[in-house]
């Protein structure tokens, strides 16, 4: 069973790393359209792409982070009382899998506003703010694809054990 349970971590922390480096790119992507982009359109971007940029770096960290120092201790925690410690994963897993849900409205939420943003206001800052939705949008819906399954797959060999 521990070895599905540092599957799990593991996976958390490569998520984590990938949100990270999103979020790096999107740090990046708004430098160099503010200095390479000719356009005010380009211009516009560097708050909004910096909002969502640092937003998604440190959860990308905070994973990281938190999901290293659980790998640490979760051998130890395992063998103290197997039992006792597969309950408390299935509750844990349980008890995040209203994120889900939560997480795909807020996907929807950003796609509806940004279109409405982009065909209603002519304005290139909000305009911005609307590719920025769409960019924060997609990620989540991303981030949840892969680790919807891998909550799925844990649960299961959880249940079975």
């Amino acid at each position: 069973m521990i070895e599905y349970t540092l599957d799990w971590y593991n996976g958390e922390i490569f998520e984590g790393k990938f949100i990270l480096g999103f979020g790096v790119f999107l740090l990046i992507s708004a430098v160099l359209f503010h200095i390479y982009g000719n356009l005010p359109s380009a211009k516009a971007l560097l708050i909004p792409l910096i909002v969502i940029g640092l937003f998604f770096t440190s959860i990308g960290v905070g994973g990281i982070y938190s999901n290293s120092k659980k790998v640490a201790k979760v051998e130890e925690i395992y063998l103290q009382n197997q039992g006792e410690f597969v309950d408390s994963e299935i509750a844990r897993v349980e008890g995040f899998q209203y994120l889900y849900p939560m997480s795909i409205g807020i996907s929807l939420t950003s796609f509806l506003i940004a279109i409405g943003l982009l065909y209603f206001v002519k304005n290139v800052q909000w305009q911005a703010i609307a590719i920025a939705l769409i960019l924060l949008g997609s990620a989540f819906a991303a981030i949840d694809y892969f680790s919807k399954e891998r909550a799925r797959i844990y649960y299961e060999k959880l249940i079975s054990e």
